[in-house]
C-alpha cells in the first residue's frame, strides 16, 4: 500500500485543551449503518461507515465506531512509545470512514450541542451551538426497523430535506447526527437526495453503563462557520490551509520519495451553511 507523506511544521496554532470528564451515563446503545457521499464530484461513488450514538439520562453523544477503532490503536501505540508510521500499520488493514466529528448533545439541560472534528491528522476544530429541534410534519406510514414500531415524518433541516423514521417504544427524543425532536428516537434517516441515509442495525441497552467523556484532545476553537470554511478548504485547497496556519510545507512525496499532485475533491457535508448556498 502507497503511503502519501505531506511534510508540514506548524509554527504557531491558537489551541485550547478541551478536558476529559464524564458528563453523563449511557444506559442506551444505537448502532446504525450509514451510506454517504465524501465528493461532491462524484455522487454516484458511496462510502460507508458505522456510528454508534450512545445515550444517557440527560445526553448523548454521536460517532464513527471505526474510526474510534482507528483512534484508539494509534494512541495505545504512541503511549507505548511507537512512532506515527508504526501506528499507521497497526490500523492500516482496518475498515475506515474518515468521518472523524464526534457529536455531544445536552439534551435535557441547557440545550446545547458540542460538535468536535479532526480536520487533519492531529488537528482537532471544535464549535458549540444551541441544539435546533426540527419541525417535523407526521405522515400515516409506518413499518417495523429492529422489531420497533415506526412512523414515518419529514423536515427541512441544515439545508436538506430529510425522512425519518421513528418509534415512540423508545421515548428518547434523538437521533443520528443533529436529527432529534420527534417523541421517540429516529432509527432510520435519508435526505432526499441520498447523499446520506442512516440504518439503524441494533438497539442494546447496557447491562453497565458507559461513561460519556467529552473527547480529551486540544482543539482550535471556532465558530460553525470557520469549521466548514476551514473543512472545505482542507479538501479543495490542502496546502492553503496549511499556510493559514504559517505552516511551513514541503514537498509532497509518495513511500518512495516521488512527488505527487494531491488529490482534488469537492467538499460535500451533511449540514449545507446559507453561505454555501450563494
Amino acid at each position: 500500500m502507497n503511503r502519501i507523506f505531506i511534510i508540514v511544521v506548524f509554527l504557531f496554532i491558537k489551541i485550547s485543551c478541551f478536558p476529559q470528564h464524564a458528563i453523563d451515563s449511557a444506559y442506551l446503545k444505537v448502532t446504525y449503518l450509514e451510506d454517504f457521499v465524501m465528493n461532491a464530484e462524484n455522487l454516484s461513488k458511496k462510502s460507508n461507515d458505522e456510528l454508534v450514538l450512545n445515550i444517557g439520562e440527560y445526553s448523548s453523544e454521536f460517532y464513527s465506531l471505526r474510526e474510534d477503532r482507528v483512534m484508539q490503536i494509534r494512541d495505545s501505540v504512541l503511549a507505548a512509545g511507537g512512532t506515527g508510521f508504526q501506528a499507521y500499520d497497526a490500523y492500516a488493514d482496518l475498515p475506515r470512514s474518515r468521518q472523524k466529528f464526534r457529536l455531544y448533545k445536552n439534551l435535557y439541560s441547557d440545550n446545547k450541542l458540542i460538535y468536535i472534528d479532526e480536520v487533519d491528522a492531529n488537528l482537532y476544530y471544535k464549535y458549540n451551538e444551541t441544539i435546533e429541534k426540527p419541525v417535523w410534519t407526521f405522515l400515516q406510514e409506518k413499518k417495523e426497523i429492529q422489531g420497533y414500531a415506526c412512523q414515518k415524518a419529514k423536515t427541512k433541516f441544515k439545508g436538506r430535506e430529510w425522512a425519518a423514521w421513528f418509534t415512540t417504544e423508545i421515548p428518547v427524543s434523538d437521533g443520528p447526527w443533529k436529527l432529534c425532536g420527534l417523541p421517540g428516537l429516529i432509527l432510520d434517516a435519508v435526505d432526499s437526495d441520498s447523499l446520506y441515509h442512516f440504518y439503524c442495525v441494533g438497539v442494546n441497552k447496557l447491562s453497565k453503563k458507559k461513561p460519556i467523556k467529552i473527547l480529551k484532545t486540544k482543539y482550535v476553537a471556532c465558530d460553525k462557520k470557520e469549521f466548514y470554511s476551514a473543512m472545505k478548504q482542507m479538501y479543495e485547497q490542502p496546502l492553503e490551509f496549511f499556510k493559514r496556519f504559517g505552516a511551513t510545507v514541503g514537498k509532497v512525496t509518495d513511500a518512495n520519495g516521488r512527488p505527487v499532485k494531491l488529490p482534488v475533491r469537492k467538499y460535500v457535508d451533511l449540514e449545507v451553511l446559507e453561505s454555501a448556498k450563494k
